[in-house]
């Protein structure tokens, strides 16, 4: 794997391939002042550092060296890495919660698995009677038991999900009807610009010499025959 492609620091694990969203790899400053400073601070940290290709991840920079865009600031120095950082700067770094195991099998999973799973999980309960509980606005009261939240919840998503995919649909046809537009007008331009290629070889013969009529008439039915 590139240089490019993994973060510099030795224990870090992160690549562009699994990384976590919300992480971020970041170039090694060009400034000789930062390029000192990063040095000092990945000393011993990094196995292999070539200053043109290799990226440190976000996790290992401080928030405060992040705008309200995730951008990097100039001034940003690496300074947490897992075998020194205390326990307040790892709470205060951008590093991702560990993954559950719930997290991992739903990873896994493509969206129409969850849905069925979902579905099939729904089909073995037994629906609550909700209507003693939900307002008119979907609201549910203090009192509302767990089942009952969890079920409302439930069918909020199913609605959802069938609403996405009938929304997918809808922008297909549109994608295809516009593909369709995009196709005529494609062929539409072909032929005016073959229209305006004949006219401008009739001017182009017209000009070479003063053509009787039937000359015209000649160079007329030979631009047609194109």
């Amino acid at each position: 794997m590139s240089t490019a492609a993994h973060c510099a620091v030795t224990k870090c694990k992160i690549t562009v391939y699994n990384k976590p969203p919300g992480v971020t790899f970041h170039s090694c400053p060009t400034n000789n002042d930062m390029r000192t400073k990063w040095l000092q601070a990945l000393k011993n940290k990094c196995s292999i550092l070539d200053w043109s290709k290799s990226k440190i991840c976000s996790r290992h920079f401080e928030n405060k060296y992040f705008d309200s865009q995730r951008r990097l600031s100039e001034n940003a120095i690496p300074n947490i890495f897992y075998d020194v950082a205390p326990q307040s700067a790892m709470n205060n770094s951008p590093l991702t919660k560990p993954k559950t195991k719930v997290d991992k099998i739903l990873g896994k999973m493509t969206q129409t698995e969850i849905i069925a799973d979902v579905k099939n999980c729904r089909s073995r309960l037994k629906e609550p009677n909700v209507d003693n509980y939900v307002s008119d606005t979907l609201k549910c009261k203090n009192d509302t038991p767990l089942e009952v939240r969890l079920w409302l919840e439930i069918k909020k998503q199913e609605h959802l999900n069938a609403r996405l995919t009938q929304q997918i649909s809808q922008n297909k046809k549109h994608i295809d009807m516009l593909q369709k537009n995009l196709d005529r007008s494609t062929q539409s331009k072909r032929e005016m610009q073959q229209n305006i290629d004949n006219m401008k070889y009739i001017v182009k013969c017209l000009q070479e010499k003063h053509a009787t009529l039937e000359e015209q008439i000649e160079i007329l039915t030979a631009v047609e025959a194109r």
